[in-house]
């Protein structure tokens, strides 16, 4: 496997786990990513480095989530529609135990997940580091590099 792929691969893997959630995301979450205003100029900006129109490439990355979906569904020998409900049981599991987490902490729930995503950035970028410094180029080449893939799509506001 050439270093790009390792890169991908790496990064792929640190994106899963660190979310502590399953590989997809319900079709209506991802819908609702996609049509947020604050993604906007990231979704711009990927369609003209892809000489497209913004709308066609939502409906490229639609449709490669529906594909990813679809894989995932084949994988786990269920249908699409069961593996959103999976996927939904799994984030009411998530939500119900942030709640417990918080109640512990004795801090809302907003601002636990604001330091889970600030711990999750930080951990990200020290991988970003140290892959970049294993290709020779800097944090932000290499974070061009996964953006025109959209794998820094989460990571970035």
């Amino acid at each position: 496997m050439n270093i790009k792929g390792k890169v991908i691969g790496l990064c792929m893997s640190i994106i899963f786990a660190l979310s502590s959630a399953v590989t997809a995301v319900a079709a209506d979450d991802f819908d609702k990513k996609i049509s947020d205003p604050k993604y906007q100029s990231r979704l711009e900006e990927m369609a003209k480095k892809r000489g497209i129109k913004v709308e066609e490439l939502k409906s490229r990355l639609k449709a490669e989530h529906e594909a990813r979906l679809q894989k995932i569904a084949e994988r786990k020998g269920i249908t699409v529609e069961e593996l959103k409900s999976q996927i939904e049981a799994r984030k009411a599991k998530r939500e119900a135990k942030l709640q417990e987490m918080a109640k512990e902490k004795k801090i809302s729930v907003d601002e636990l997940k604001s330091q889970i995503k600030a711990e999750r950035k930080a951990k990200f970028e020290e991988k970003l580091k140290e892959i970049a410094k294993k290709k020779g180029i800097t944090v932000e080449e290499l974070k061009e590099q996964l953006r025109d893939k959209s794998i820094l799509f989460e990571f970035e506001e």
